[in-house]
């Protein structure tokens, strides 16, 4: 592995995004814009460009780990927001590229198809200049859509406390359940089960040779970064019991016909009523109430940010999709390995802002009130 030579994520993150704004200078330019609003690229450029974009978001990977595995679920929301945002991106260019080495094989796509791939390509581009332009440490973006807890009483207080765990854990159990069951049913309803099987087992390795096989340039480089920035957002510790588990889970919703099992595992894997009976833990060990009305905020925010980060998993998700309408022999197993592997992410982070995020805040709180 050659040295980086970066000594933090973000003097890499600099560097990248000013690469990925280069992508699009020549849009800026007359001409650069067709007129269905897709951006229109010279090969030179665009291949030039991703040459730099891969170089860098390797060393952006090899940097990343300590805000990865951060106990601070700020650093670890901040970096998936980075991470979902750059993999959507990248996808987009590595198809954009394999479109352009179809070309010289003979093998055109449809106007509409290139429309659309090009369009989201634009799209995408706008949200990494945002996304990875944020400080990681602050989490997601986003404005308070809540009324501030201002219980006068221990018993309101409470009340406030239980009705923020409730309404938050269920809300982001509810986005999983909705956006993981579009994804499941989309492997396992729209694909051969074979080839689901398979690319639900697929490793590292395996990508690499699947890869290899699809493009032995800049493309696959950037294909193989996109998988490793989707399977990165599960930490160190969780890729292969994440992928296990969400292989076991497509094949009993295969087995059993019906996707809506999917909410069942969900709830189960959560352990929400769990949640929900630690708040009178919390009630027993009477903390003050304004750490209580703090505490109540604080859920709250995280089904606020949730919200934020989900809609970009969507995003990753449809571009997962729009790589579908790739004819490339084996392309089709990287689309289900990338969705799979979105899958375990979706559900591990879902697990995470409540098994660890609301924990982490009622234990916090028993924890006050022991103090005082």
């Amino acid at each position: 592995m050659k040295s980086n030579p970066y000594p933090i994520y973000e003097d890499a993150t600099r560097d990248y995004l000013a690469k990925i704004s280069a992508l699009m200078q020549a849009a800026q330019e007359p001409g650069g814009t067709s007129a269905a609003g897709a951006v229109e690229l010279p090969v030179e450029i665009l291949v030039q460009r991703a040459e730099e974009i891969a170089d860098i978001s390797s060393k952006t990977i090899q940097l990343a780990d300590g805000y990865l595995n951060s106990a601070d679920p700020r650093a670890r929301e901040g970096i998936r927001y980075h991470f979902i945002d750059q993999a959507a991106v990248e996808l987009l260019l590595g198809i954009e590229l394999l479109q352009v080495s179809a070309e010289k094989a003979g093998t055109c796509a449809t106007a509409a198809i290139k429309a659309t791939h090009s369009a989201a390509l634009r799209e995408a581009v706008s949200a990494v200049g945002k996304s990875s332009s944020a400080p990681i440490v602050q989490g997601l973006p986003t404005e308070a859509g809540y009324r501030i807890s201002e219980s006068a009483t221990s018993a309101e207080a409470i009340a406030g406390l239980r009705m923020a765990v409730d309404s938050t854990a269920g809300n982001i159990s509810k986005r999983v359940q909705e956006l993981g069951g579009d994804i499941a049913f989309d492997l396992v309803s729209g694909t051969e089960w074979a080839e689901v099987s398979r690319g639900a087992a697929l490793s590292g390795e395996d990508m690499d040779t699947i890869l290899e096989s699809v493009s032995k340039g800049i493309a696959g480089r950037m294909l193989l970064h996109v998988y490793r920035k989707i399977t990165a957002l599960l930490g160190s510790d969780a890729p292969p019991e994440a992928r296990n588990r969400i292989q076991d889970w497509l094949l009993e919703i295969k087995q059993a016909g019906r996707v809506d099992i999917f909410n069942e595992m969900v709830g189960s894997y959560y352990g929400v009523e769990a949640l929900k009976k630690s708040v009178s833990e919390v009630e027993r060990s009477s903390p003050p109430v304004d750490s209580i009305n703090r505490a109540s905020d604080l859920i709250k925010a995280f089904s606020d940010r949730f919200v934020v980060l989900i809609g970009r998993m969507r995003k990753l998700e449809d571009a997962i999709r729009l790589g579908k309408q790739v004819e490339l022999p084996q392309f089709r197993l990287l689309t289900i390995a990338l969705q799979v592997a979105l899958l375990s992410a979706l559900v591990y982070a879902g697990r995470d802002y409540i098994g660890n995020g609301l924990s982490g805040v009622l234990y916090s709180l028993k924890a006050t009130a022991i103090r005082s």
